[in-house]
């Protein structure tokens, strides 16, 4: 389950503002926030920009809260990084997904130490 509604609650930001702010429609944020529609890679980095957390974070993939500073601004490096490879190369989203999986689990696991 992402994370959309959370934030958006603890925010204080209301669906309409969101999507206004990011150009998207409200309906959309709602079926975002009810899992009944996944946002498209851009719309979820301009979320995740809007919420100035990672991505994968925003898609409930790892708990960014537990890192510690270090590991966080790792982790952004590492995101961005990828995202900037992903853009630039056609990976099918199972493989960004996989490679995304594996970077977060080696963070959350320590095994970058």
């Amino acid at each position: 389950m992402n994370r959309i509604k959370e934030i958006r609650l603890q925010k204080k930001v209301s669906q309409k503002d969101l999507a206004e702010s990011i150009d998207i429609t409200r309906q959309a944020i709602s079926l975002y926030e009810k899992n009944l529609r996944t946002p498209s890679p851009k719309v979820w980095q301009a979320l995740a920009d809007y919420f100035n957390v990672s991505v994968p974070y925003l898609q409930g993939k790892i708990s960014y809260k537990a890192l510690d500073p270090f590991e966080r601004a790792l982790y952004d490096h590492v995101t961005v990084a990828m995202n900037r490879a992903f853009n630039e190369y056609a990976l099918l989203p199972e493989a960004r997904e996989k490679i995304l999986k594996a970077i977060a689990y080696s963070i959350e696991n320590g095994e970058l130490d």
